[in-house]
């Protein structure tokens, strides 16, 4: 097939390298014009790919958007200059929110969404690391979306396992309630995700689980409190000596995706007229930490 990825960071590159290996025609799609770019994966021979071709874009049979979710909707409006009405476009991103301006922006794309647990680590511009071996989960967000699940055998061929789901959304608000739990706390104390296993953090593990539920629940997805905390516990285990994503962008002084994890749990609780005080908490902690060096 012929793929565009767009965004080369650690995700996008981890995905082109595979599917390139796996035998796909791979062109990046990036921030610069560079018209080739390289990239090598541990220690794998480096692999150099076509970038910022028009023309190739339109020619791609999918397209796979793998950026912060915060850029989603201005590479999107990039793309739709030249992408095929037909073409899929495929979401991969911390949390929700980006599917509505995603059908606004490509009303007529089949439109889906990729939720890995793949870990990969950016060494250098060129240069990535697969950190930690995870699976793939691919969901249609509209009807002709949701009639693309050869997309799924296909990542499954160069990156297994990746599996198709016929309820993409409640996968996606899985995954966002076990990063409502972590990414902000481990953010806000600037510690592993292990070290959320200890006592002292029971009890706001505890009310934001809470919370999670009840608001998952008003959107229609089956949950249980004591099954988000256990979750979110396990993944702090499994993952005891990582740093979330959302701790490494407070610390290198980034934007953070928090406005699509807590803070779209924190909408749909408007929505609902639910009350969030601990979501809500960690929330403002997080944006008035990212205000104290914006200035």
């Amino acid at each position: 097939m012929r793929i565009t990825i767009a965004g080369s960071g650690a995700i996008g590159s981890l995905f082109a390298t595979y599917l390139s290996e796996g035998g796909h025609d791979i062109h990046l799609w990036t921030r610069g014009n560079a018209t080739q770019i390289q990239r090598k994966r541990d220690e794998n021979t480096q692999i150099g790919f076509a970038s910022n071709s028009p023309d190739r874009l339109a020619e791609s049979d999918a397209v796979f958007v793998a950026v912060k979710a915060f850029h989603v909707e201005e590479v999107l409006t990039e793309l739709a200059q030249y992408l095929h009405p037909d073409s899929p476009v495929i979401l991969t991103h911390n949390g929700m929110g980006t599917d509505e301006l995603a059908a606004r922006i490509l009303p007529n794309n089949p439109l889906l969404f990729a939720t890995t647990t793949h870990g990969s680590l950016r060494l250098s511009d060129s240069h990535i690391r697969h950190t930690g071996k995870g699976q793939t989960l691919v969901g249609g967000l509209n009807d002709s979306g949701k009639r693309c699940e050869f997309l799924a055998e296909v990542i499954h061929h160069s990156l297994p396992p990746c599996t198709w789901s016929d309820n993409v959304y409640l996968a996606l608000w899985q995954k966002l309630a076990i990063n409502c739990v972590i990414n902000p706390l481990t953010a806000v104390h600037k510690i592993k995700n292990g070290e959320l296993l200890n006592k002292k953090f029971s009890e706001v593990i505890s009310s934001l689980s809470e919370e999670i539920t009840n608001v998952m629940l008003a959107d229609g997805m089956d949950s249980d409190c004591d099954i988000i905390r256990q979750n979110a516990l396990q993944v702090a285990k499994d993952t005891a000596e990582n740093y979330s994503s959302m701790n490494r962008d407070l610390h290198f002084k980034r934007r953070s995706e928090v406005d699509f994890i807590t803070g779209y749990l924190i909408s749909r609780a408007n929505i609902h007229g639910i009350d969030v005080p601990a979501n809500l908490s960690l929330w403002q902690q997080i944006k008035n930490l990212e205000q104290s060096y914006e200035k």
